[in-house]
This record gives C-alpha cells, sequence and structure tokens, in this order.
C-alpha cells in the first residue's frame, strides 16, 4: 500500500455524506498496467452507513473498498479494507463530491516503476450499470445483431460507452451533437452514423428506462421505430431455487433468459422449451412465475410483491407465494428465491500433490442453502459449495454434503460475494501437517452461466 502524496483541502460536515448509489463500478484502466485488477463493481456497504461522512464501498469477495480520508478530502481506493490511513492503491480529488460515483473525477493509480500515484484519465468510476443486455429485435431480421450483452469500457464522447461481450466492434456510443444514445455495429467510431439510435434526453447510460429506438432500415433508407428493442439494466439470466417435491408447481425450478420486455419490464422464460416465464403484473406492482408465458392476466403459478424496487425478478431478498390446490390459494414459501448466480462453477488451481486436491472440479447449481446458491459435483454428490451464514463464509465439503456444519475441506470469506464464483474469492485450504487452513493463492473459482 502507498501514501497519496500531498493534503488537499479539509472535508465536508459528516453530515453531508447521504448513501450513495448501491453500486459504484471502476472501469477503464488498461489490462497491461499495474493495478488493473483495482476494476470491478463495489457495492455499499451497509455497516456502518457512511465512513467519515460519506458512504464505503467494497468489492464483492475482496478486501478493496473505496473509501473518503477528510484530512487530505479524497477517495481513496485502499486493498486493505476501512482503515484510519490515507495508505491507498489509487485516489482521486475529492472536489465536493458526496459519493465517488463521479465521472469526472482523475484518478491517481500507483505505478511502483514512477514510485508514486499517476494520473490515469482512462479509469472512470460511475453508477452507469457494468453490463447492458439489449433484447427485442426479431431474430432474422434486419440489425438483429444488436441484440446481446454489453460491458462497460469506459468513457467516450463524455458519457460511458459499452462493447458487446465476445464481439467488441458491436458498441453503444453517445453522441452530443444530437444527445443521443448509438448503436453501432461498426465499433467505438466518432461519427454519427449507426443502426439504431434513442434521444438521449438527458439520459446517464442507454438502458435509463423509457428510451425509444429507431433502427436503420435499408429498404427505406432511414431509420424506423421498433417498440420492441430496448436496453435494459437487468441479468441475462435469472434461477429459481427451492421448491422442493412433493410439493404443487416444483418445475418452477430451473434456469429463466432474457426474453425481452413485458409490461415494461425485463422479462424471462426457460429455455427449456415448457414456456415458463417470470413477467411483471404493473396493476398490482408484482412478480408472476406463469407456466403459460406471457399473458396479460393475473393468473400465475407464484408471486412475489415487487414492492417499487426491483426491476428485474433475481433479488433474493423477495419472498414468493406459490399456488397450493389443497387450499385454494397462493401459499408463501420462504425456500424459494429468485436469484442470479452461474449456472455452474469451476475450481481449479490445487497442486495434485496437495492434501485436498479433490476440490477441483466442476460444480452445478442444484439449490439453496442458508438462501444463497448451492453447488454440487455431478459424479460426487458428497462435494459440494455451500454458504455459512454465521461466518458469511463460502465452504467447499468433500465428505458431509449439504448436511455438514462448519467444518470444511476449504472456505473463502464472502466479503458479499453472492455466490462462489468469484475470481476475487481468496480460498483457504485445510492441511493437516499446520493444523489449519492455509490460503492457496493458486486456486480460483470461476462461474459460468452455460
Amino acid at each position: 500500500l502507498q501514501r497519496a502524496e500531498g493534503v488537499g483541502a479539509v472535508g465536508l460536515p459528516a453530515s453531508a455524506g447521504g448513501t450513495g448509489p448501491p453500486v459504484v463500478t471502476l472501469v477503464g484502466r488498461s489490462k497491461d498496467k499495474e493495478n488493473q485488477d483495482l476494476q470491478g463493481e463495489y457495492h455499499r456497504i451497509s455497516v456502518p452507513v457512511l465512513f467519515h461522512g460519506r458512504p464505503a464501498y467494497r468489492k464483492p469477495g475482496a478486501r478493496t473498498v473505496i473509501r473518503y480520508w477528510p484530512p487530505a478530502d479524497r477517495w481513496l481506493i485502499d486493498r486493505a479494507g476501512l482503515q484510519e490511513t490515507d495508505s491507498c492503491s489509487a485516489y482521486a480529488e475529492q472536489g465536493g463530491s458526496l459519493h465517488p460515483a463521479q465521472e469526472d473525477l482523475v484518478w491517481r493509480v500507483w505505478e511502483t516503476a514512477e514510485g508514486q500515484h499517476v494520473p490515469d484519465p482512462q479509469l472512470i468510476a460511475t453508477s452507469a450499470p457494468l453490463t447492458v443486455q439489449v433484447v427485442g429485435r426479431t431474430h432474422g431480421e434486419e440489425n438483429a445483431d444488436l441484440n446481446g450483452e454489453y460491458r462497460l469500457v469506459g468513457l467516450r464522447q463524455g458519457k460511458v460507452a459499452y462493447c458487446k461481450v465476445g464481439q467488441p466492434s458491436h458498441a453503444i456510443r453517445y453522441w452530443p451533437a444530437g444527445d443521443r444514445w448509438l448503436m453501432d455495429l461498426s465499433g467505438l467510431r466518432h461519427v454519427n452514423i449507426c443502426n439504431a439510435f434513442a434521444e438521449a434526453h438527458g439520459a446517464a447510460h442507454p438502458a435509463v428506462p423509457g428510451l425509444s429506438w429507431r433502427v436503420w432500415d435499408a429498404a427505406l433508407g432511414r431509420h424506423v421505430a421498433d417498440a420492441h428493442l430496448a436496453a435494459v439494466a437487468a441479468p441475462a439470466v435469472v434461477e429459481v431455487r427451492g421448491r422442493d417435491g412433493p410439493r404443487e408447481n416444483i418445475s418452477m425450478n430451473g434456469a429463466y433468459h432474457l426474453f425481452g420486455l413485458h409490461s415494461g419490464r425485463p422479462a424471462y422464460m426457460k429455455a427449456d422449451g415448457t414456456g415458463h416465464a417470470i413477467r411483471y403484473w404493473p396493476k398490482e406492482d408484482r412478480w408472476l412465475i406463469d407456466f403459460e408465458g406471457f399473458r396479460e392476466v393475473d393468473v400465475c403459478n407464484a408471486y412475489t410483491e415487487a414492492q417499487g424496487l426491483s426491476e428485474h425478478p433475481g433479488d433474493p431478498s423477495l419472498e414468493w407465494n406459490i399456488w397450493e390446490s389443497s387450499q385454494g390459494r397462493h401459499i408463501a414459501d420462504s425456500s424459494v428465491k429468485a436469484f442470479v448466480a452461474p449456472h455452474w462453477v469451476r475450481i481449479s488451481g490445487r497442486q495434485p500433490s496437495k492434501e485436498n486436491a479433490a476440490i477441483d472440479g466442476d460444480y452445478v447449481l442444484v439449490g439453496v442453502v442458508e438462501g444463497k446458491a448451492a453447488y454440487q459435483k455431478e459424479h460426487h454428490k458428497s462435494h459440494v459449495i455451500r454458504y455459512r451464514r454465521g461466518e458469511d463464509r463460502w465452504i467447499i465439503d468433500l465428505e458431509r454434503g449439504f448436511g455438514g456444519a462448519d467444518v470444511a475441506n476449504a472456505y473463502a470469506d464472502a466479503k458479499g460475494a453472492e455466490h462462489p464464483g468469484n475470481t476475487d474469492l481468496i480460498w483457504h485450504i485445510w492441511e493437516a501437517a499446520s493444523q489449519r487452513h492455509v490460503a492457496d493463492d493458486e486456486v480460483v473459482a470461476v462461474g459460468h452461466h452455460f
């Protein structure tokens, strides 16, 4: 850790902090540079609510935080967590900002070769979503390639820009001359030519609800409105787990893929051909699981109150009510959760010659344990990954499966990681010779959706 150089102005009063956005994303640092791993999402810390009068943010699965340092009036990125020092890996002059998600802040990042923090004008902190899903363009139609997942890459023309995952030549960018968001299948260009556009009306990012998109029609020689096309800040897949037999409606369990919009919100459907869907019902502000698909009725197999807050149904805090014919009504089932997590997780890196090398392998999502995703090896049912709420840890258990307690072959402190497929997690492996769990930096867990 390095000290931030110099001393700035005194900070604002402690009461000025507010709460700030729930998530701050750092992006834009070249992957070839030192400290590039600071990039990613940081979630607002709930305890304490404020740190030196400002919200603080932690990178899930890591100790790294963004925190305010009042003696120098700066935002610091600190790998050591919430500490009382000016040591940091990067900093930005606060300049009156009540939270760090200000895209005009200039971040200075520690570079060992220079022996100091060096300005990186490409690195930004923003409250814009890390990923954006473009949906709704009919398959086989002109410009159907607009559909897909786009990832935040930095700033262009003064606003955030996105490139498609796996196909970076497809981009979403801002065009200030016309105050428009553009979808461009030819990349991040400095021209007003595009495959689709929406009038921005001041929208900070392209997934702000309510934008109307127009798509280029070669036959007409102009852009034509497409009411189905949308850019949304929602996960590509929502998992539903926890409904157990012999109770009714157990087929609600499974993976639901983003299909488009329904009643103005993201809508999901299973990819297995059943037609099971999750859709929004605005009249009662509810998310519905409906085995009959996308309909304009309130009839459903399960529902949860959206509470006016959830922009998509993958929120594990929501309580689902499931239809039971014997009761003639929906009954709350606290075991059922809808959440965002990898469909499977690969553990790798443990040397074969070392104790507990069997932790390596692929673990498939099978259910929910203590409110979070639980995974199991397909051919070794006793090999599982589960959450342990009391210690806030992800546990790998090769012996007792889901019935074990706090005894584990390996563990990682969760630190806000909602699933074990987080590459920032540090895994500690049991070593009998030491009679304790020992950190193994070579072990990594990577989540995969399909």
